[in-house]
């Protein structure tokens, strides 16, 4: 009786009190994916695809704009891009990975950013119209598998399958806008991506890393023990690919590599960066460090530096001038001495 008149009450509650509980997925609870949505002009991206997945062909794939079918091993996926600007034969093109939004709560459940799902496909090209302006560049957002329009699956993130589409999706925009390099910009998950490019490209003049996921084994290892054994499964260090461990492949003189840092970052460990750094050093290589402070109570949100030195970077201003310039737009406090070297 008493479930019957919760039930009956719920129909005259407010619109307030209505409010739905977000998409979330138990830590056992398998994903179900369905077929790829296509949200055009002001239409939100959902957070319930994101969580689960999408499917789609390369015949669907041709009804989503700007975007390109790329095949890896047992399938392929739909990668879509947002693109600003005016791209010229043999010139340069900006290019943004975006971070996760994938979150765990207590006990291993997942669930979305709050917003993510806040987010239109006009929201984002409005943003890479900025972005295009201050680079003096084209500019281009490229959607990670199942995120922001594209197809896959955001849950098998940081995995080798992961780099194979992004590297291809590259191709298909080098051969589509006929642009000779590439700037790449990748804050937290998308810079893992980025450093994962490195050794596979020959095309990429400048890499902007901003709190990323350098060395992806570390920091699983990481969060396997600050999660301990009641926090949900934690992907394996063996599972997912580890940009730090292909430093060596990455030619030389190589691109100039940025790498953006705050020393409280509370979500990426800051020692897994420097450490990336450190083995970029060994290798011959020359990257920039740069120690700013984050957004948020995290201290992880660096992606508008990060935006603002790759634009920098387009516009031919040197290391030192970016360095300064982002040092300006996120200063940090003083930082001990022992963090520093």
């Amino acid at each position: 009786m008493l479930g019957l008149w919760l039930g009956a009450a719920s129909l005259f509650l407010s619109p307030q009190l209505e409010t739905p509980m977000p998409p979330r997925l138990m830590p056992n609870e398998a994903q179900r994916p369905a077929p790829l949505r296509i949200p055009r002009g002001r239409q939100t991206f959902d957070a319930r695809e994101a969580l689960n997945g999408s499917t789609s062909s390369r015949r669907r794939c041709t009804d989503v704009p700007d975007a390109y079918w790329v095949p890896v091993r047992g399938g392929g996926a739909c990668i879509r891009t947002y693109p600003a600007g005016n791209p010229r034969a043999g010139g340069t093109m900006l290019v943004y990975l975006p971070g996760d939004v994938l979150l765990r709560g207590r006990g291993g459940v997942r669930l979305i950013a709050g917003s993510y799902a806040r987010r239109s496909p006009a929201d984002i090209r409005q943003e890479m119209a900025g972005w295009s302006r201050d680079g003096g560049t084209p500019a281009i957002f490229l959607a990670r598998p199942g995120l922001y329009g594209s197809s896959g699956n955001h849950g098998a993130r940081r995995r080798l399958d992961e780099v194979r589409l992004v590297d291809g999706a590259l191709d298909r925009i080098k051969a589509r806008y006929r642009v000779s390099r590439f700037i790449l910009a990748g804050h937290s998950g998308g810079g893992h991506l980025v450093a994962a490019l490195l050794d596979r490209r020959r095309d990429i003049a400048g890499a902007f890393i901003s709190s990323g996921l350098v060395s992806a084994a570390e920091v699983m290892r990481a969060y396997q023990k600050r999660r301990g054994p009641d926090g949900g499964p934690v992907e394996g260090p063996a599972a997912v690919y580890d940009p730090i461990a292909h430093v060596g492949g990455i030619p030389k003189p190589g691109p100039d590599i940025f790498v953006l840092s705050d020393p409280g970052d509370r979500v990426v460990p800051f020692l897994s960066q420097r450490h990336y750094v450190e083995r970029l050093r060994s290798a011959g290589l020359h990257p920039t460090h740069i120690l700013l402070r984050g957004e948020g109570r995290t201290r992880h949100l660096l992606a508008e530096p990060l935006k603002a030195g790759a634009a920098l970077y387009a516009r031919g201003e040197d290391a030192a001038a970016i360095s300064a310039a982002l040092r300006a737009m996120a200063p940090l406090p003083p930082v001990p001495e022992e963090v520093r070297n």
